[in-house]
């Protein structure tokens, strides 16, 4: 379960971050984590869950967006959505492709305490944050 390891490596970051914007606390920590990478966003969540305590992170929450895995076919320039790991423009056949997205797996960014800002600043990502792309 290589999630523990990520997971332990993504604390680390986030307990950096929270001690360079002088924060008692995380908030939120959001994910990008395309179809390809192979991690396995539940297990990632309980690893989060489980590692967290008694860190920065331990009342925040880890949100995840899945980034679906895209192609680009250069012989027609249709882009579509991978289905079953087959590397075929589904437009004309051709394995001519670029991978666009689906192979993520980055912070997106890191909101921290900050008591300052209201609850609606909040939801507008506004405040304190760590942008890790």
């Amino acid at each position: 379960m290589h999630e523990v390891s990520l997971m332990k490596n993504l604390l680390e970051t986030v307990e950096r971050v929270a001690a360079d914007e002088g924060a008692d606390h995380v908030d939120v920590i959001h994910l990008r984590i395309g179809e390809m990478s192979g991690v396995n966003s539940d297990a990632l969540q309980f690893a989060f869950e489980v590692l967290s305590k008694d860190t920065v992170a331990e009342k925040g929450r880890l949100e995840i967006d899945h980034v679906p895995l895209m192609i680009r076919c250069r012989a027609c320039g249709s882009e579509s959505h991978v289905e079953g790991f087959v590397f075929l423009c589904p437009s004309c056949q051709s394995a001519e492709i670029e991978i666009v997205s689906g192979r993520e797996l980055e912070i997106d960014y890191i909101l921290v305490d900050d008591d300052e800002c209201g609850e609606e600043e909040r939801e507008g990502h506004h405040g304190a944050h760590y942008e890790g792309r």
